[in-house]
């Protein structure tokens, strides 16, 4: 069964319920086994282990939350390890100028440094879900899909 890690930093609970929704729309699917955590818990086992890895974190600065930053840095120990496998990234902020498509794309760049997979979103936020404030009824629905796009593709590569 194919397996996907949902990595999330939250300090306001907007980020985690993102996380919450992406996991609905992997659980929609009925097989991807689904492993949600904090990024303070994941470990590199984690990383490796998963076939799928989605991180989450809020915007602070334009960037992603020390907490997140601290799981990329530690990943290095499995450099080599995470080539092709399908990765994804989402945030929330307080504003639409935030920042919100360079944290992004600072965890996707990451991810990208490892050789993994990330597909691109055609009708949306294009580079992962992001929601302004707390997450209304448009994010979740987007984050259901997003989950349900990241839990196809584990499956196709599979």
């Amino acid at each position: 069964m194919a397996k996907v890690l949902i990595s999330y930093f939250s300090k306001s609970g907007h980020t985690k319920k993102m996380a919450e929704y992406i996991k609905e729309g992997l659980d929609s699917l009925g097989d991807v086994d689904v492993d949600f955590k904090k990024v303070q818990d994941t470990t590199m086992k984690d990383l490796r282990s998963a076939d799928g890895i989605i991180i989450g974190s809020p915007t602070y600065f334009g960037v992603m939350a020390t907490e997140v930053k601290h799981l990329m840095d530690k990943s290095i120990q499995c450099y080599g390890k995470l080539v092709g496998k399908v990765g994804g990234a989402f945030t929330s902020s307080g504003m639409i100028g935030g920042g919100n498509e360079t944290t992004i794309m600072s965890i996707l760049q990451g991810l990208l440094i490892h050789g993994m997979i990330v597909q691109g979103v055609h009708n949306g936020n294009h580079y992962g879900p992001v929601s302004v404030g707390a997450p209304d009824k448009e994010v979740r629905d987007e984050c259901v899909q997003y989950g349900k796009m990241i839990g196809e593709l584990v499956k196709k590569l599979g």
